[in-house]
């Protein structure tokens, strides 16, 4: 095997789906299923720098990132960091 093998594995070990205050958001990462790991990750870093794995299914970070695409959309700055 080639390679750093912690590089291949998922950065989410455990998830939440309780509620964070998009106010406390400083960056959101979504890193979609890939080589890396079989799921869908989304990893917020909060202005306090500590960071939260929140389950991809959890409906209120899916509405927090309908609106900040809308606010980019529209020319408002976004934290969102889609990884591809």
């Amino acid at each position: 095997m080639n390679g750093c093998a912690a590089c291949q594995k998922c950065r989410c070990i455990r998830t939440s789906s309780a509620f964070i205050s998009p106010r406390l958001f400083h960056r959101i990462e979504i890193l979609p299923p890939g080589a890396h790991c079989r799921q869908t990750e989304i990893i917020v870093t909060k202005k306090d720098k500590a960071t939260v794995c929140v389950t991809p299914d959890a409906r209120w970070i899916n509405k927090v990132i309908v609106k900040k695409r809308e606010k980019r959309e529209t020319g408002n700055q976004t934290f969102i960091t889609p990884f591809r």
